[in-house]
């Protein structure tokens, strides 16, 4: 008897061990992509250039999809942080780590009503953009949220 008691202790430890680790150490959930919180917007740069703005998270956040822009952006929807300085004036930029330190690289801003890119990896290069209703028409916020890869 003591010996069919052993047999089933190994068992049932055997079996928690193997059940387990599968509910012990559960991974996060992925965080849930942002809603839209704004209409999307269209702007056109000086030689056909064109990015799509769509405020989410209330302000807080943007989607900003990129066509005709260079090979790594084009046809790719990025989420950026958002900063509304007031009267009219925004910053659509992302944290980055470099060692320990954090800092903002913006990648566009609003001022007084006009935007300008700029391109990443481009050093002192801005692009200035300018709101198109045509491109605004073409383009659909279902789209711009399906080419959003998190």
């Amino acid at each position: 008897m003591r010996r069919a008691a052993f047999i089933l202790a190994l068992a049932v430890q055997a079996i928690a061990v193997a059940v387990l680790p599968a509910y012990s150490d559960p991974r996060p959930a992925a965080p849930a992509r942002p809603e839209p919180s704004g209409p999307l917007k269209a702007y056109k740069g000086p030689e056909g250039e064109t990015i799509v703005m769509v405020e989410a998270d209330e302000g807080k956040q943007m989607f900003v999809h990129f066509k005709n822009i260079n090979k790594d952006l084009d046809g790719k929807t990025v989420l950026y942080l958002l900063e509304d300085l007031g009267r009219g004036n925004k910053n659509v930029y992302v944290n980055k780590k470099r060692g320990s330190k954090t800092y903002r690289s913006v990648m566009l801003t609003c001022r007084d009503g006009d935007w300008e890119f700029y391109p990443p990896g481009k050093a002192n290069s801005e692009l200035a953009i300018y709101y198109s209703e045509k491109a605004s028409k073409e383009f659909k916020v279902e789209d711009v949220l399906n080419a959003y890869k998190p």
